[in-house]
């Protein structure tokens, strides 16, 4: 009988995403024509969109055409992006960026302050950005968190997180006592690259490996439209990446250090005593010989990180994003011509296009795709 009602109730997830989706992503349709297009009885779609409507996640918008015959004018529906709303917290090392957006990302506040790892003082930090925004509180369903860190997403413990001094830490349960509505916690990198997807250079692609250059160096992936995270929630960490040729130097990972390749390709392994990873771009575009070399060792290491993550996970897109990729409109072309070059497996090379703020959105997401997944939304 558990078995049976699993399953049916699985069932009835995937028909209301499907009509959701349906909706979503037409200007106006009617239960009919939803019936129709997704071969559902008439009456699935009606308590489905009674549902919906209830929720205010879909309104009607008067009525359609009488049919060839003469029948009865239908009831149109389309999606209320602003029925609800998501607040995005992205928690870095220096800084703390809160962003409140409507169910497709439209942002209606943003706020970036002082970072701090005292949680008491994080969750007053959220709350009177809520208030300075002025949004209906009641609209707002949930809250994603992105933390610098090892993060577990189902507990909402950070197991580690070096910049902010936090060790084995519920974040989950100290937010979650603050506020009335869900909070989802993940790992920065991780909502970064949800971001992207979502409302970036990701176009939506359920395959994607994304790469985060900063002052250190971490990776997110998705394939099938889900994060991958392993079996310790630390997939994804390709600053420990090492050549023979590191090995034979002795050049070794140690826990608690940059690792071998982040020390060669990160911001903070790039700069020099003359220029920050900024300023080697912009000096390397204007052909100063003085910072040839650094950045082409610079690419040479990242194009073979990227190319055997693409050999092993054939993503349908690389998007590389963090501080240091907005200085790299100069030399994407270049490493997107050694990627070509190195493996004959093809993929879409870009950099990301939302910024410092594609933690935040993304960690909006994380939330909005944990209540679609219970039901919730």
């Amino acid at each position: 009988m558990g078995k049976a009602t699993s399953k049916f109730d699985i069932l009835k997830k995937i028909n209301r995403s499907m009509v959701l989706e349906k909706i979503q992503t037409s200007d106006a349709i009617s239960r009919t024509e939803i019936a129709k297009v997704l071969n559902l009885s008439k009456s699935t779609v009606s308590k489905i969109v009674e549902d919906l409507l209830d929720r205010k996640l879909v309104e009607e918008t008067g009525k359609g055409e009488s049919t060839e015959r003469g029948g009865r004018r239908q009831d149109l529906l389309r999606f209320n992006p602003k029925s609800t709303l998501g607040v995005g917290v992205d928690i870095g090392g220096t800084k703390i960026r809160i962003v409140i957006t409507d169910l497709i990302g439209e942002v209606l506040f943003e706020k970036k302050v002082k970072s701090t790892n005292n949680t008491e003082i994080i969750s007053q930090i959220i709350k009177s950005s809520i208030e300075e925004s002025q949004v209906p509180r009641e609209k707002i369903i949930a809250m994603g968190v992105g933390v610098p860190g090892v993060t577990d997403p189902i507990s909402g413990i950070v197991a580690s997180a070096p910049g902010l001094k936090w060790d084995n830490l519920n974040l989950k349960d100290k937010l979650q006592k603050e506020f009335s509505y869900p909070v989802y916690i993940n790992n920065d990198v991780n909502c970064a690259a949800l971001g992207e997807r979502w409302l970036g250079s990701g176009e939506n692609s359920d395959d994607i490996f994304f790469i985060a250059l900063g002052t250190g160096i971490g990776s997110a992936i998705i394939s099938e439209g889900n994060l991958i995270y392993g079996s310790s929630y630390k997939s994804g960490e390709i600053g420990y990446q090492i050549s023979r040729d590191d090995i034979r130097n002795n050049r070794v990972n140690k826990e608690g250090e940059f690792g071998v390749f982040e020390s060669k390709a990160s911001g903070e392994g790039i700069k020099s005593n003359d220029f920050t990873a900024e300023q080697l771009f912009k000096e390397f575009s204007k052909g100063n010989e003085r910072t040839v070399a650094i950045i082409e060792d610079f690419l040479e290491e990242l194009a073979v990180v990227i190319v055997n993550c693409v050999n092993l996970l054939n993503p349908e897109r690389v998007i590389i994003g963090g501080g240091v990729s907005e200085s790299m409109g100069e030399v994407i072309s270049i490493l997107k011509k050694k990627v070509d070059e190195l493996t004959p497996i093809k993929t879409n090379l870009n950099l990301a296009t939302l910024g410092n703020k594609a933690g935040a959105l993304g960690a909006i997401k994380f939330a909005f795709d944990q209540l679609a997944e219970s039901n919730s939304l």
